[in-house]
């Protein structure tokens, strides 16, 4: 049994981005913006990741409403943005008005869930960012223009799959069945389409199918994708005894102090031809296909500007 490892796999990246961070800027000052004002802990975990990795390839990394000493030299006249506490969706539509005009600034995160204040106004928020500068996929026209194939450009979580994909060397999706089980809208709906116009047969589930109804084509699948934050949701019977399935696991949880995800690991066990994450989680690759999406927008660029008039 194959195991697919995502963090492995994200870390062989990193070189990569490197050498597109020199060559399309050079030794051009380039930061990150994140949209920060909420405590979530969770939030702050992924926060810390993307920092970690954004400094790793050489980008500047600026958390707005969390001042840091070293922005007074190094971004001094986004000092006065950077201390404020943002309490009103004007001051934050202006705050990212201020980083849409600054081509410092290559990548502006709101990081989710917002406070109770902004929380209404979320949409409003998000759409202000330029598509230029959206790669959490947030932006309405963003994500049609992605469905409508006249850009090529996948949120973080289909992003990973596909990079994770691609980085084994699996088989071609071509004519292949696929169940994707999901919660999400922002990965089943992009991962599926992304999969249909790879001429897949792709059959997608939600919490409103009973298991015997997954159950019955996830044995028949080639490909079973699990992004529903349940609970060991997949044990060995949602999979046939040919042992060449692949299973893409998208979410993972702690339970009595180990890591564990949707898919029942032990009983799956040695019963496909392939399985991840074992070990290491969806976090890492999504964080690093997050910035490859840097680079993607980069070379659409122009695309982009043209449908955006």
């Amino acid at each position: 049994m194959l195991l697919l490892k995502w963090k492995e796999k994200s870390e062989l990246l990193k070189k990569e981005y490197r050498e597109l961070r020199t060559q399309y800027f050079w030794n051009e000052k380039k930061f990150v913006a994140v949209l920060f004002f909420g405590k979530s802990n969770p939030s702050q975990v992924y926060v810390k990741l993307k920092k970690k990795y954004s400094e790793e390839i050489w980008f500047d990394f600026l958390v707005f409403w969390q001042w840091e000493v070293w922005f007074e030299n190094e971004y001094p006249g986004l000092v006065e943005y950077q201390k404020k506490e943002y309490s009103n969706k004007n001051e934050v539509i202006e705050l990212i008005n201020k980083l849409n005009d600054d081509e410092r600034c290559v990548w502006i995160i709101c990081q989710l869930p917002l406070t109770k204040e902004l929380k209404p106004y979320q949409k409003e928020i998000c759409d202000t960012i330029t598509p230029l500068k959206d790669m959490d996929w947030l932006w309405d026209k963003l994500q049609e223009w992605s469905f409508e194939w006249k850009i090529e450009f996948l949120p973080a979580t289909p992003q990973a799959i596909i990079s994770l994909w691609n980085a084994y060397n699996l088989w071609d999706f071509e004519w292949k069945i696929i169940s994707v089980i999901w919660q999400s809208d922002i990965v089943w709906r992009p991962i599926s389409r992304y999969l249909q116009l790879k001429w897949a047969d792709v059959f997608t589930f939600d919490i409103r199918n009973t298991p015997e109804e997954i159950m019955s084509q996830t044995q028949k699948s080639d490909i079973i994708i699990s992004c529903t934050w349940a609970l060991h949701l997949i044990d060995d019977k949602f999979i046939n005894k040919k042992k060449n399935q692949i299973l893409i696991d998208v979410w993972y949880w702690f339970l009595n102090w180990k890591s564990t995800w949707d898919i029942d690991f032990e009983k799956i066990e040695n019963k496909v031809y392939a399985i991840s994450p074992v070990p290491g989680w969806i976090g890492p690759m999504t964080v690093a296909s997050l910035f490859g999406n840097i680079f993607t927008i980069w070379w659409q660029k122009d695309t982009i500007k043209k449908l955006s008039q």
